[in-house]
């Protein structure tokens, strides 16, 4: 077999085993970002920097990333409630996954603080999204934080 056809197929792979987590991680891109009731463009940013940054992402084309993460945030204007729904329940599969729930909540902190300006709403979703994914926001947001820092 080719190294080409090979490498092709591992990234084949890859993307099917990571599709949740993909759609988690745009889930909570929206959420978090459109948690005060607008998208600012640092927000944008940080979550360009998310999908170009994180491991588990890096086999997607960061394209189809935007794309959904548009859909979602285009749902969440027009249909919030049931729209927050359904992008919860893809979070939630990953309740019990400590890397992954802690990746997701990594780039929760990352979009909340990225116009060095945290809004009550966007305290909140992060609670939100810790107890979804059963851990312990205070705590979390300490350790992000102090990594941050580092």
């Amino acid at each position: 077999m080719s190294s080409l056809l090979l490498e092709k197929l591992v990234t084949e792979v890859r993307r099917y085993q990571n599709r949740d987590f993909l759609h988690a991680a745009m889930a909570v891109c929206a959420i978090t970002a459109y948690s005060d009731g607008e998208v600012s463009l640092q927000e944008r940013y940080s979550i360009d920097y998310a999908i170009d940054n994180i491991e588990a992402m890096k086999t997607f084309d960061p394209v189809r990333a935007i794309e959904i993460l548009d859909d979602y945030i285009y749902l969440l204007k027009t249909e919030a409630e049931g729209t927050k729904n359904e992008l919860y329940k893809k979070i939630k599969i990953f309740e019990g996954n400590y890397k992954k729930s802690r990746t997701l909540l990594r780039v929760a902190h990352l979009i909340i603080c990225a116009d060095r300006t945290v809004d009550p709403r966007e305290e909140k979703e992060f609670a939100l999204l810790c107890n979804l994914l059963g851990l312990e926001s205070g705590k979390l947001w300490k350790q992000i934080t102090a990594q941050k820092a580092l």
